[in-house]
């Protein structure tokens, strides 16, 4: 709970340091960073709703039927809120991509994306009641590979120079270190027992950790991002 409560924390400070930085630099900044900041108060929102309220209310005996509603429907929620947040990367930087070929290639992704993911959660008997890993080993690929033809795009043109200056940096750098982190956790979790505590135990560390990194990423891009703004 406390670990949860501390990532929390620093999901609500991100969306709200990336709010303030839409309110400052409207009319400098695209839709992409607004849409991102959009996902990250979805974020907040699916955690504390399907995250850490039900734990609140097993202490609270009048509303144990609200707790069952929402534990009955936390998977369903996470599996869907995946699947908007895979997506959502791959598109983010798809736009941030000008070489045609390449956003063709993430095109082609999306599309074979959300064709397994939707095979996967329709037809495999998932019946979204539990979390299934392979929308997570095909999310992680999908960011892993855009994030390295950001990067290649990145690398062979003259915006290198300024690269520490761009959002989508910091959110690339972000996402590509979280996914690559907590994916094996996953994938170890879906064939290990209950009973195996250190591992829960070990994961838990891992899984907060590898969040706060990556939310810890996010703030300094808004923050040096919003100087950069400010210095126009």
């Amino acid at each position: 709970m406390p670990f949860l409560i501390i990532v929390i924390f620093f999901e609500v400070l991100t969306a709200l340091i990336g709010t303030m930085y839409l309110k400052e630099s409207k009319y400098r900044e695209n839709n992409l960073t607004r849409y991102f900041v959009w996902l990250l108060w979805l974020t907040v929102f699916v955690e504390i709703v399907f995250g850490l309220t039900p734990r609140f209310l097993s202490k609270v005996g009048p509303l144990m039927h609200f707790k069952e509603f929402l534990i009955n429907n936390n998977y369903v929620v996470y599996n869907i809120y995946a699947v908007i947040t895979f997506l959502f990367y791959v598109f983010f930087f798809k736009k941030n991509i000008f070489s045609k070929k390449i956003s063709l290639v993430l095109d082609v992704m999306i599309v074979v994306g959300l064709v397994l993911a939707g095979y996967v959660l329709v037809f495999t008997g998932v019946d979204f009641v539990r979390n299934w890993p392979v929308i997570d080993i095909i999310g992680s690929i999908l960011i892993f590979v855009s994030v390295l033809l950001y990067f290649l795009e990145i690398f062979n043109s003259d915006k290198i120079l300024s690269i520490h200056k761009e959002m989508s940096f910091y959110i690339a750098v972000g996402a590509m270190v979280f996914h690559l982190v907590v994916t094996p956790l996953f994938i170890y979790e879906e064939y290990s027992s209950e009973e195996n505590l250190e591992f829960f135990e070990v994961r838990n560390i891992i899984l907060y950790s590898a969040n706060i990194f990556m939310y810890t990423c996010y703030i300094i891009g808004f923050v040096v991002c919003l100087k950069k703004n400010k210095s126009y």
